[in-house]
């Protein structure tokens, strides 16, 4: 949100996209080093630092991103130059959960955006439900034919984040100097996406998994421009709201997807190994007609 209300419309996507590269190279360094160290000390210590990084994170947004301002309503956008003009007098938070609830269904939206706001939400929804069924990917990973350590999924994890950290920058700049829409370069994620899911789904060798990689970094597209998308299509005091509701979907989608296939998984794993992700490349076509 504090990204989305500080940029330019013309620069949002593009730069949307390298934040998410920005993550997934600090996430890279994360996971490659996750693996060594469960090897060396095991796996209880990690979740000290998660949580140290957590409260870190919490006292910078507390003291660092709040508004000089101290007159208004904390719960409004942080950063926000415009939230004074449409705040809302109620202050509850039933209210403010209708208000993000309801976002959506404003009487002064014309039909084609209303159309199109619901396109980018639902295509984002099962493109989330999609990427939650690669949960048990760690189980695949571990089991035949591969047995790979903890010391192998932490590297693949870190190649992973690298290359798809490039790669994706690469091709939004490919596709954003050609001229190609934001809801074309999403669709055209969702092929790579089915690709690279298919591809996992049938590979029986290590090195066949790290030649998928360079399928899976185009992929991610659809998660990176969301909120781009929808902010040409709200107003400015709305974002909040959809944003709020957006993330919440997110959630619960990843809570119910990843206990969903997981218990597909293993329940399915010994006469149909690759069935998760064959759902998972079945669900990816949804997002991809829908941006179409």
């Amino acid at each position: 949100m504090i990204i989305t209300e500080n940029t330019l419309e013309s620069e949002l996507s593009s730069l949307l996209i390298r934040f998410g590269t920005l993550q997934a190279a600090l996430g890279a360094i994360a996971t490659s080093g996750v693996g060594y160290y469960i090897t060396w000390r095991g796996f209880s210590d990690l979740y000290w630092m998660a949580l140290s990084s957590q409260i870190l994170s919490i006292i910078i947004v507390i003291f660092f991103f709040k508004s000089a301002d101290t007159n208004f309503d904390e719960r409004t956008p942080l950063l926000s130059s415009t939230h004074n003009e449409f705040q809302e007098l109620s202050s509850t938070n039933c209210s403010h959960f209708f208000k993000a609830c309801t976002v959506f269904r404003s009487n002064h939206r014309s039909k084609k955006k209303k159309i199109s706001l619901y396109l980018i939400l639902f295509s984002n929804i099962f493109f989330v439900l999609a990427a939650t069924a690669l949960a048990p990917l760690i189980w695949f990973l571990l089991d035949t034919p591969f047995c790979w350590s903890s010391k192998d999924i932490g590297n693949y994890s870190a190649v992973d984040s690298i290359s798809g950290a490039i790669l994706s920058l690469l091709g939004m700049h490919a596709l954003t100097y050609a001229g190609v829409s934001d809801p074309s370069i999403c669709a055209i994620s969702q092929v790579f996406f089915c690709a690279s899911v298919l591809w996992i789904a049938f590979s029986r060798y290590s090195w066949q998994l790290y030649v998928g990689l360079i399928i899976s970094g185009f992929s991610g597209f659809q998660d990176s421009l969301t909120t781009s998308m929808m902010s040409k299509w709200l107003e400015p005091h709305e974002r909040s709201s959809a944003f709020t509701l957006v993330t919440e979907i997110n959630m619960i989608i990843t809570a119910f997807g990843t206990s969903l296939f997981n218990w597909i998984y293993a329940r399915t794993v010994v006469n149909y190994q690759n069935l998760t992700f064959l759902l998972s490349a079945g669900i990816g076509v949804i997002p991809f007609i829908l941006n179409m």
